[in-house]
């Protein structure tokens, strides 16, 4: 069977219901051999610990809704953010407000890659300071972005 993002969000979603202020970035679902993996990305404004990652891939495993999967077929799999993690939604940007970062964006008035730190995100506007200048990009137009780690 195949399912579409947004039931394989809805089938989860209500298990973030009672995991303080964790909430879902990004869910995918993919064919393995035997069953399916689900991998769950989520984030907390306040920071995550290894506990709230088990409480809520136990609560996925235990209480996943989508029709005409066998739950017994699902391998799941909790992550929140690395330094791989791509940042996509204002709040991210906002935690990381002062770190360097990688950013990809659909802007043609700016160059891309756009390197430089973050100053702040809106809904509308991210804001980053490059080599002392200040440049605006519409979140639209934000692909992600990625932090650069300083070695």
């Amino acid at each position: 069977m195949n399912w579409n993002d947004e039931e394989i969000r809805a089938g989860i979603e209500h298990c973030f219901e009672d995991a303080e202020d964790i909430f879902l970035v990004d869910v995918s679902l993919n064919a393995s051999r035997g069953g399916y993996q689900l991998i769950a990305k989520c984030d907390s404004d306040s920071g995550i610990t290894i506990d709230q990652l088990a409480r809520i891939n136990r609560s996925i495993h235990n209480n996943l809704s989508l029709p005409g999967l066998d739950i017994e077929k699902v391998s799941v799999e909790v992550t929140s953010p690395g330094a791989s993690f791509p940042v996509k939604l204002p709040r991210h940007f906002n935690r990381l407000a002062g770190h360097p970062m990688k950013i990809e964006h659909r802007s043609e008035a700016v160059q891309t890659p756009l390197e430089g730190e973050i100053v702040s995100a809106t809904a509308e506007l991210l804001t980053v300071k490059v080599k002392g200048d200040v440049v605006e990009l519409e979140m639209a137009d934000v692909v992600q972005g990625k932090v650069k780690m300083r070695w």
